[in-house]
């Protein structure tokens, strides 16, 4: 009796890892392909959306798929938050060019079998700025600034040992004006990770900002989806010394396949060196940080530093947190 109820779990759990199978193969054929229209650089909105929300993703060339873990990853996959041991917080400062500040902040809790939930927010705001007309080119004496904003909701659920599932739902605004002319719109992303043990490898799999179209008055503009795939090797794995290597290849739709390269040494679980290279991309290439660790202090959780550099720009600078509780 035992034996066939463990026969029956078996052949359950197996039809649950073919399911997921299905239905990850269905995102990629049916759904992916929208995301690869070609270059259409310029007709697409919402670009904050494609920034990284995590330093050490940052640091690593933005390999994203593959490194998700934290309750950072519902930014790039969420299916990373199913790393989460019991509730995790994540905060992400970004200074941008021209006094544009990104910034990120996420929480995750694990509710055992039930899978896995999340909460984010993503938050580009412009400084003050004077408004100028054709009477008043040095400024009005009124100022204006732009805004944008997107709440994010996440569930994850573990299908097997090796294979989870997360699913993000997310309200987008954006205003251009204060908080006048402003648009609006919902998007999903879905990511899934597939560890492999016996090759020290892990797929990831994400698909961003599926969803409607922005509309700012009378204009209306798709907003940045884009298929990734990756991986993370471990390439080396001894008591003082871990090596990763993380790649990844995204179809954007409003430009060309971009490739992503990254790797990162850790010491003594301690203190970790990272760097990562950018290909096809219009501005962004070379990239490097470092993170330390903070269980020294007695607290579960880390501090990553990324900079980015730019062709034509200045670089730019990261700052992320995580902390478990």
């Amino acid at each position: 009796m035992a034996t066939t109820d463990q026969h029956r779990k078996s052949i359950a759990m197996g039809d649950s890892i073919t399911r997921a199978i299905v239905v990850s193969v269905f995102f990629m054929i049916v759904i992916a392909p929208k995301a690869d229209a070609g270059n259409r650089s310029g007709t697409v909105s919402g670009q904050f959306l494609k920034l990284p929300t995590n330093a050490r993703v940052s640091a690593m060339g933005n390999a994203q798929a593959a490194l998700a873990e934290g309750a950072s990853s519902i930014g790039y996959n969420p299916a990373g938050i199913l790393s989460v041991t019991n509730a995790s917080f994540g905060g992400t400062y970004h200074q941008w060019f021209a006094e544009i500040t990104h910034s990120f902040y996420s929480v995750a809790v694990n509710l055992q079998e039930w899978g896995t939930v999340g909460m984010g927010m993503t938050l580009l705001t412009t400084d003050d700025m004077p408004v100028t007309d054709q009477f008043f080119p040095e400024g009005t004496g009124q100022m204006f600034k732009s805004t944008d904003v997107a709440y994010t909701v996440s569930y994850a659920r573990q299908i097997s040992e090796d294979f989870g599932l997360g699913l993000s739902a997310k309200y987008i605004r954006s205003y251009l004006y204060n908080s006048d002319y402003r648009a609006t719109s919902f998007a999903f992303d879905i990511g899934s990770i597939y560890d492999i043990p016996a090759l020290r490898t892990r797929l990831g799999i994400s698909i961003a900002n599926l969803g409607k179209d922005l509309k700012y008055i009378y204009e209306q503009y798709s907003i940045p989806s884009v298929l990734r795939f990756g991986a993370r090797i471990t390439a080396l794995r001894e008591d003082d010394h871990l090596v990763y290597i993380a790649l990844q290849v995204g179809r954007p739709n409003d430009a060309e396949e971009q490739y992503n390269l990254g790797v990162e040494y850790t010491f003594q679980n301690l203190v970790s060196l990272r760097t990562g290279y950018r290909f096809n991309y219009d501005t962004e290439n070379w990239s490097g940080g470092l993170g330390l660790s903070l269980q020294s202090l007695g607290i579960n959780g880390s501090l990553d530093y990324a900079y980015t550099n730019y062709k034509y720009l200045s670089g730019t600078h990261m700052f992320s947190t995580e902390i478990g509780f």
